[in-house]
Parts: structure tokens; C-alpha cells; sequence
């Protein structure tokens, strides 16, 4: 993999590169949420910093370092992620091992590169780096990644140069899916998409529970039936929808509730942003700004879906308790 395998972040691609073009010692911190590519990003880097005729593109994929860096036998690359018995790497590793490791010259490449997580250092932990930081060895690079700066120390913050990982475009991520959940449907990836926040990682969570994503949009679109359906219409067709969907029966419920939820938010603040059913926005709308839609009622509607899920709990009869449901929310939302 090079520079151009990785999609988007074209101004950090060219940092990179100068970067190691410029063979220099030093400390990057990668800042991005969960799931933006901080560690893809870092570990693309770290090869192109190892590489032997590193390019534009960065590693070149064919030198001996590249290859020890592909097969994971590196011995000049050290990571530092998520300790697996522990919640954060204990400041006795970050002195004995970490930096003592740093003065050590590199076996084959002529970088020495350490990946470390700020995630899981302490401030304890981060203030044994300092010294390390502030004064690398000629052939040492620190790259350290975080998901909140607010959790790293300032000091920690100034001696490093800052990358950040902006949120990737619609395209960008739907491309992003295509390469990595290849089998993903069209409109499932759209959504992902229109839901993830500009996030990677989280759009490929989104599509790899596409049938969840499916199940999502059925319920919202039963839901917005309601107000507008005869009870004819609710007593079968709907309330077969709901029979059909026995299995999820706690899914939809829940579902039902975010709606609901999805409503109230929009009923107090009609610009609202952060609403859980954003491709039905429209709709969910057009019933907040409804004069016969208020808190009261959808409160009503509220506790009539958790007195569903009661029912659910204590074996009642499913037809029962699903037409009860409905028809209450039929009756405050009509």
C-alpha cells in the first residue's frame, strides 16, 4: 500500500510525504475520532519513514525494510495500542521498555518508529514520554494518535505536530465502503453514508448491518403510517408488520421509541441536528409541526410502547399487546 491507496485526506497525504522526504526525527500526533483511520494513516506512515527509497507515494513496497514491514517482523517499528490486561499501559512499561528502546539504533532501517495510542497513557505515563519527546535521537520518529486532545497533556500537545483527520466527503466514504464491504447493496451504503458523520469506520459498521439498517427503515415508515391509517388498516396490515416481525419485536419497539424520541426533538427545537432517523427528517417534521402532535401525547405514545415491551417481558399475548400499542398511537397522534 502507498500514499494514493489511501482514500482521501489529499493535504495530509502531502505532509507526509514532505515529511519523509525531509528525513527528520520528531513527534506527530494523529487526531481523528474512533474509526476516522488514525491508525491506517500511521502505520502508512511509519513504512514510508522505514523505507529504503521512499517516494511521493511514500514506502516504495519493494525494499527489504518493506517487506519485513509487511510480513510484521520489523524489529524497528515498536507499537503501543490497547494493553490486554490492563485499561491503560501502566507508566513502568512507557520507562523501562519505551524509552530505553529509543536511545537503541535501528537493525535495518535507518528510522526507528514508535506508534503510540494516547488513548490508553495516563498522565503518568504521557509525562515519562516527555523527556523522549522533546529530544528524539537523530533516528527516531514518536507517532502518537488520540481520539479527544482534551486528554492529552499540553505539554505532551507542544512538542508534537499536530495532523488532523477531517471528516471524509459522501464520495469519499462510499468509495471507502465499495473497497471494504464490497457486497454491500446501494441503498444500504447511501445511508451508511448519510449517517456516519464523515466517519469510516463508522459508515462500515452501519452497512455491515445492512438487515439491521433495513428493519430501521420498515419500522419507520409503519410508524408514519399511523397517524394517517384507518383502523382497518392498523388491525391488519400493520399490525401483520408487527406479527412478521415477532423475532425483532424489541428491536422495533426500540425503534418505535427513537421515532418517537426523533418527534419530541423536533417538536422543542424544529432545526434540530442531532435526531436518529435522518433520512425520514421530512416526515418526522411534517407530524412535530402538526397542531394535534404535542409533548403530552407523545408521551402517551411513549408509554404505551414501553408497556409493549412489559407485555413482551412477562409472555402476554403478542397479537394482544402489539394492536394495544399501535391503536394508542394511532389514537394521540391521529
Amino acid at each position: 500500500m502507498a500514499f494514493s491507496d489511501l482514500i482521501g485526506q489529499n493535504g495530509i497525504k502531502k505532509t507526509l510525504a514532505a515529511a519523509v522526504s525531509e528525513r527528520q526525527s520528531g513527534t506527530f500526533m494523529f487526531e481523528g475520532p474512533l474509526g476516522s483511520g488514525r491508525h491506517t494513516f500511521a502505520e502508512e506512515f511509519a513504512k514510508a519513514l522505514m523505507c529504503d527509497d521512499p517516494g511521493e507515494n511514500g514506502a516504495c513496497g519493494k525494499c527489504n525494510c518493506c517487506k519485513y514491514y509487511d510480513a510484521g517482523t520489523t524489529p524497528d517499528v515498536v507499537r503501543v495500542y490497547k494493553p490486554s490486561d490492563s485499561k491503560n499501559v501502566k507508566v513502568s512499561y512507557i520507562k523501562e521498555t519505551i524509552v530505553p528502546e529509543a536511545i537503541l539504533r535501528p537493525q535495518f532501517s535507518k528510522t526507528k518508529v514508535f506508534i503510540i495510542d494516547c488513548d490508553y497513557l495516563g498522565a503518568e505515563s504521557q509525562n515519562a514520554l516527555l523527556k523522549s519527546l522533546e529530544e528524539p535521537p537523530r533516528h527516531v520518529v514518536f507517532i502518537l494518535l488520540s481520539s479527544n486532545r482534551d486528554v492529552v497533556l499540553d505539554t505532551v500537545l507542544s512538542r508534537a505536530t499536530e495532523i488532523k483527520i477531517e471528516p471524509y466527503t459522501k464520495d469519499e466514504i462510499l468509495e471507502i465502503l465499495k473497497k471494504n464491504v464490497p457486497d454491500c447493496p446501494e441503498q444500504t451504503a447511501l445511508i451508511a453514508a448519510d449517517n456516519c458523520g464523515g466517519v469510516p469506520g463508522k459508515a462500515i459498521t452501519i452497512a455491515k448491518q445492512g438487515e439491521d439498517i433495513d428493519l430501521k427503515r420498515k419500522v419507520a415508515e409503519m410508524f408514519l403510517e399511523i397517524p394517517e391509517a384507518s383502523y382497518c388498516k392498523i388491525l391488519n396490515d400493520i399490525s401483520d408488520f408487527m406479527n412478521d416481525h415477532k423475532a425483532d419485536a424489541v428491536a422495533v419497539a426500540t425503534d418505535i421509541l427513537l421515532l418517537i424520541d426523533d418527534v419530541m426533538r423536533l417538536k422543542g427545537i424544529p432545526d434540530c441536528k442531532k435526531i436518529t432517523f435522518t433520512e425520514q427528517r421530512l416526515k418526522l417534521e411534517k407530524l412535530a409541526a402538526s397542531p394535534k402532535t404535542d409533548m403530552v401525547r407523545l408521551g402517551k405514545c411513549v408509554a404505551a410502547v414501553k408497556e409493549f415491551l412489559r407485555a413482551l417481558d412477562v409472555n402476554a399475548n403478542y397479537d394482544a399487546a402489539s394492536c394495544a400499542m399501535l391503536l394508542k398511537i394511532h389514537e394521540e397522534l391521529k
